[in-house]
């Protein structure tokens, strides 16, 4: 009998031994996280939230690229806190769509814009609380903002969207009830709008005002004032990274001081007026508008309004 309580006593020492063990060990795992590699990724053609930047260095014919981000200086400050080495994975020509699947298996650590409840992002752990929205928007020509009053005329209406611009499900479902056609680029879209083929444009808002400034066509929109859909934007990490758990608590309480959504907006801010000041004095694409069958007029004939759309 004695021995068996003798047995017994051993067997729980040595349980309770090794749980303390897997404790401790639980613990170094998540100190040592900060000398851990993270791997990021974005967007590769949609800024300002994610998009590769292209620069040409001196003597050199050939350029390189470098991953830009609104959400960029969050991971310099995450990096230089916790002593982490962050590589980012991108590539400037390919499809995002690479890079999405590589963060939901687990390949790649932190993705930079998901939203909520969209299937590409389905093994994706967003962080909370978001600290940036994307809001969609309506653009029109200034001679039709005047005339539209409420959402509801829209569905009389034909308008575009861009197949580069970024819309999670829910706004992708909302927007099947209008009657609109999808084009690959910018140049399209803006064009479809110029020459009457279509009467509006939804463009998430940032992303809208990037584009028509690159093609130096900003001033002559119209973009509406009130939001039609406002979506969250979120850093998400990978549910199968190795980093999951550090990377959350760092990131959350990063989300949760107002300080630091301040500090993002105005560098949402600065980075489109940086946009708007390198594009200064582009010549507008020639658009031509069919008028009638007999004339045509020339390209961007109208002059900057301010925007009406919606405003009542």
């Amino acid at each position: 009998m004695n021995k068996l309580l003798f047995v017994l006593f051993c067997s729980c020492l040595t349980f309770l031994y090794n749980e303390e063990v897997s404790a401790q060990m639980k613990n170094l795992t998540n100190m040592a996280k900060s000398s851990d590699e993270i791997s990021i990724t974005g967007y590769m053609n949609y800024p300002p939230i994610g998009f590769a930047q292209e620069y040409f260095a001196p003597k050199n014919d050939k350029p390189y690229y470098s991953f830009r981000s609104v959400f960029e200086d969050i991971m310099q400050e995450l990096k230089e806190n916790s002593n982490l080495k962050m590589t980012y994975r991108y590539a400037p020509n390919e499809k995002d769509d690479k890079f999405i699947a590589s963060i939901n298996a687990g390949e790649i650590d932190i993705f930079l814009g998901a939203y909520y409840d969209t299937k590409k992002f389905q093994r994706v752990e967003l962080i909370y609380p978001s600290i940036l929205n994307n809001p969609v928007t309506l653009i029109t020509m200034p001679e039709t903002s005047a005339q539209i009053k409420n959402l509801a005329q829209l569905k009389d209406m034909k308008g575009a969207v861009c197949n580069q611009d970024e819309f999670s499900d829910y706004v992708k479902k909302q927007m099947k009830e209008y009657n609109l056609v999808y084009v690959d680029t910018p140049y399209q879209l803006f064009e479809r709008l110029y020459t009457g083929e279509v009467d509006f444009v939804f463009a998430t808002q940032y992303f809208g005002i990037i584009e028509a400034s690159k093609l130096g066509i900003r001033d002559y929109l119209s973009f509406s004032k009130q939001i039609i859909w406002n979506m969250p934007l979120f850093i998400g990490i990978s549910q199968f990274s190795p980093n999951r758990k550090f990377l959350r608590q760092k990131l959350s309480s990063y989300s949760e001081r107002p300080e630091n959504k301040a500090k993002l907006e105005q560098k949402l801010h600065d980075m489109i007026q940086q946009v708007e000041l390198q594009n200064r004095g582009v010549v507008p694409p020639a658009y031509v508008k069919q008028e009638n069958q007999d004339s045509v007029t020339s390209s961007l004939d109208v002059l900057p309004q301010e925007d009406k759309i919606l405003a009542e």
